[in-house]
């Protein structure tokens, strides 16, 4: 059942990339060719392939159900490689291969399958039946075709791969044309090993033809699963410090917006499902910093000054100095004040002032908020905060 393993990563793959190829079509040849290979790895194991067979009334009509999805994988790999060239690098030559091939191709596979005899299940009718023309026929236009896709996507990956302006996505086309550069020596080896066994020569026992021809398909596999999603790859090492930092903020945004509710664009959702929702992270988060910091403006009408230096001088006899003792000065009072405020002393005593830390822009701005919600968390903030409210809680 190893088989498995590519087939559960082909089908995470595809189902990752549904969303967006159903929202943008020239995503779609790329997301069509995981999910056929996904199909054709997920029949491959003998006993599923047994049990489609048995299902369907039809011997062996699991092997033409995974050539056929490899004739889709192939034509859209090579549409999704054309298309990328096309739109990266319209001065590249690439020629298209007309859709008219893979449907020939397909037909002809359907009816030299139907038309040659096969008594009983057998693992792989290329072995079993090499010997019926019909059937290495079929084997040789299934070869050829893939061959000839791969051979095309192939070129086309090395090409757009060495573009001085390819950044990623070149990197990404190169390891791609690394996998249907295995893909031809894949193809090749199975038109060698049918011509013959077609003349009744058996160079290699049946068991070492299976190990070299599925270590052929499983690199091939990996270097184009590696290479259509290494573009992604940055995007991905972007969004997950942004996702983040929106739920390690959550705690302070919620505490202090509790208070100050007005400052909020939405209402709020649970920790969980905040968290687990993975849209938008970089908006979301650019909110969450103008949220905790139109809170903080809130609530600095219910901090005197003379709170503010009672904090300041607090966390300099706790030993903090500069920077670190200007944010944990400013945690103790606004903490004090959102307790106040919350307690229902909603008299306006103290102004406006600059916050101890920010930046000009997001990754600056949201550095600070963290550093603030660290303080405005920890035993020291909370100390201060229980010797000047008595109705802390």
């Amino acid at each position: 059942m190893i088989f498995l393993v590519p087939a559960a990563l082909l089908w995470a793959v595809a189902l990752w990339r549904a969303p967006s190829a159903m929202r943008d079509k020239r995503k779609r040849p790329l997301w069509s060719a995981f999910v056929a290979l996904a199909v054709a790895m997920t029949i491959k194991p003998v006993d599923i392939a047994s049990a489609l067979d048995g299902a369907l009334g039809v011997h062996n009509i699991a092997t033409l159900c995974k050539h056929l999805a490899g004739v889709l994988a192939a034509q859209s790999v090579l549409t999704f490689v054309h298309d990328m060239a096309d739109e990266r690098g319209p001065e590249l030559p690439s020629s298209r291969q007309h859709i008219a091939i893979p449907v020939t191709a397909a037909v002809g596979l359907t009816v030299l399958f139907l038309s040659a005899p096969q008594p009983q299940e057998a693992e792989d009718i290329l072995t079993e039946y090499a010997t019926d023309w019909r059937i290495a026929i079929y084997g040789v236009i299934w070869s050829a075709f893939l061959a000839t896709a791969l051979l095309s996507a192939t070129r086309l990956c090395r090409q757009w791969g060495r573009h001085p302006d390819a950044g990623l996505l070149g990197r990404g086309l190169r390891l791609t044309g690394i996998g249907t550069t295995i893909g031809m020596v894949y193809a090749a080896h199975r038109v060698l090993a049918l011509a013959l066994r077609f003349f009744g020569v058996d160079v290699l026992s049946p068991e070492a033809d299976s190990a070299i021809s599925n270590a052929l398909l499983f690199g091939a596999l990996l270097f184009i699963i590696a290479g259509s999603t290494l573009p992604v790859g940055r995007r991905l090492g972007a969004w997950y410090p942004t996702h983040r930092d929106l739920v390690l903020l959550r705690p302070l945004w919620f505490d202090l917006t509790s208070v100050t509710p007005a400052v909020r664009y939405e209402a709020p959702r649970g920790r969980i499902p905040e968290a687990l929702d993975v849209r938008r992270s970089r908006d979301r988060l650019y909110r969450r910093g103008i949220e905790i910091r139109d809170a903080v403006l809130a609530l600095g009408s219910h901090a005197p000054t003379s709170l503010r230096e009672e904090a300041h001088a607090y966390v300099a006899r706790q030993g903090l100095v500069g920077a670190q003792a200007a944010v944990a000065a400013e945690a103790c009072w606004v903490l004090t004040a959102r307790l106040s405020h919350a307690a229902g002393d909603h008299s306006a005593s103290g102004g406006v002032v600059p916050p101890a830390s920010g930046g000009p822009d997001l990754y600056t701005e949201i550095q600070a908020l963290k550093q603030l919600s660290a303080a405005y968390q920890s035993d020291l903030v909370r100390g201060f905060a229980l010797s000047n409210r008595q109705d802390f809680r």
